[in-house]
């Protein structure tokens, strides 16, 4: 009989070193943002509220464009645990069509935005200064996704570093860029609000075209690129997978992240003051929620592999190291918003009259970030079985039908403003993590990999 102890060491061992990666690539994508937050919020609690609400629908619309695309590395990681890598390189240049029609997709919903901003019933210098923004924003969408496809390719495959360090080198550009364009150095005038956005479309174009050529040219992807390229035909029966299994993830993905999107429209509803402290204190909770998200992506991608080898044991091994790690990582982070808020919120150079909403906010964002790492954790998981109707109903139900409403609830009709509304969405994220792990499971037991090409 193995000794759990050593079981469970290796599989968190494994999970660590495939994770590491994915860890530092998802805090570049991130820290871009943050990067823009820093640097813009010298210019007032007016352009930081406004940069806020011009991510917020971009990235609110990019859940469903990019869950569709995260099904790309679960396709490749069961390929590979079914000792069929090679045929990844099909579903990487489907992925790649795919990008395209969401895309068009993605540009047209947001211009919908960009020319009726009003709607939002945000404060007048953000319905002013926002649009222009993500104008600029909606652009850079053709080169993200491709850098999504591109790195969703290479983590299926196992081979992480590669995203990371592309994703690392953007983040570096784009904090140059921000600095040039929004302040007006070497020669260039200033920008401001506009600055940041032209920054994060060039350093995603730069992204995008090294992933390419790295998948194309480089000599680790040799074996997985064939010396003649896939046919159309190849392509075009390929893409129903991506389809079949992304678009329940992109239900979940959109779930959540609209309902952050829309939290953040009714605290507009507040002021840019509330606004701006709800754009800080999201702001750092998502640094620490992209390192979770990267643990539970590891912890999909392995998962993968077991599923496509059909071991159940190692599936349920794998979940509970991954579980684990991120319940650890998320009890630290606690400690750390509790008793540093103060120290944190400094760095950003916010006005004295916005720290005081800011404060408390920290201490919501202790609270939630536990239950928001687990949820993270059992939805990837879920991906790596296949099993994605179930997750993305669990998440329609938390974010949609107890956490939106609740938030206006407390919110709008306690007047509790954004403390109410950052309760509410607590609330959707506890369920959510109860729900998920609850799902994993119990689907685990009765898990029949002789369908495996069926999604549950």
């Amino acid at each position: 009989m193995q000794n759990p102890f050593r079981i469970y060491k290796i599989q968190i061992a494994e999970t660590l070193k495939l994770a590491y990666p994915i860890i530092l690539g998802q805090l570049g994508i991130i820290l871009m943002g943050v990067a823009d937050t820093l640097m813009v919020g010298p210019l007032g609690s007016e352009v930081l509220a406004s940069a806020n609400q011009a991510n917020n629908l971009f990235f609110m619309v990019s859940g469903l464009t990019f869950g569709v695309l995260f099904s790309i590395s679960t396709l490749v990681s069961i390929k590979v645990g079914q000792k069929r890598g090679a045929d990844g390189f099909i579903t990487y240049r489907a992925g790649l069509v795919v990008a395209l029609i969401l895309f068009v997709f993605q540009y047209l919903v947001l211009q919908v935005f960009v020319h009726n901003f009003h709607w939002l019933g945000q404060d007048a210098a953000v319905t002013r200064m926002a649009p222009g923004l993500l104008n600029i924003l909606s652009w850079s969408i053709l080169p993200l996704l491709i850098n999504v496809v591109t790195r969703q390719f290479t983590d299926g495959l196992g081979h992480t570093k590669i995203a990371m360090l592309i994703t690392l080198g953007g983040l570096g550009l784009n904090v140059l860029l921000c600095w040039m364009f929004i302040y007006g150095h070497w020669g260039f005038d200033p920008m401001g609000l506009e600055g940041a956005g032209y920054a994060t479309f060039w350093a995603r174009m730069v992204m995008a075209l090294v992933g390419l050529w790295y998948v194309r040219y480089s000599a680790f992807m040799k074996k997985y690129v064939p010396a003649k390229m896939p046919s159309w035909d190849k392509i075009k029966v390929e893409m129903p997978s991506i389809w079949k299994l992304g678009l329940p993830v992109a239900l979940q993905t959109f779930a959540e992240w609209a309902c952050f999107g829309l939290s953040g429209v009714m605290v507009g509803w507040y002021g840019s003051k509330q606004l701006a402290a709800h754009a800080v204190a999201l702001n750092v909770a998502s640094v620490t929620y992209m390192v979770v998200s990267g643990i539970a992506m590891a912890g999909a991608i392995i998962v993968g592999n077991y599923y496509g080898e059909k071991n159940r044991t190692n599936i349920r091994h794998a979940a509970h190291a991954v579980l684990l790690i991120i319940c650890v990582f998320e009890v630290v982070n606690a400690l750390f918003f509790v008793f540093g808020n103060e120290a944190i919120a400094s760095l950003y150079d916010v006005k004295p009259e916005v720290m005081p909403t800011i404060l408390p906010l920290f201490i919501l964002a202790a609270v939630f970030q536990l239950a928001d790492g687990i949820q993270a954790g059992a939805m990837n998981m879920l991906r790596g079985i296949k099993d994605v109707n179930w997750s993305s109903g669990l998440s329609i139900l938390s974010y949609w039908v107890i956490s939106l409403p609740l938030s206006y609830a407390l919110g709008v009709w306690q007047d509790w403003q954004v403390y109410g509304i950052w309760i509410g969405f607590t609330v959707g994220l506890f369920v959510a993590a109860g729900l998920g792990v609850w799902r994993f499971y119990s689907h685990l037991r009765v898990l029949d990999f002789e369908e495996e090409t069926e999604l549950q």
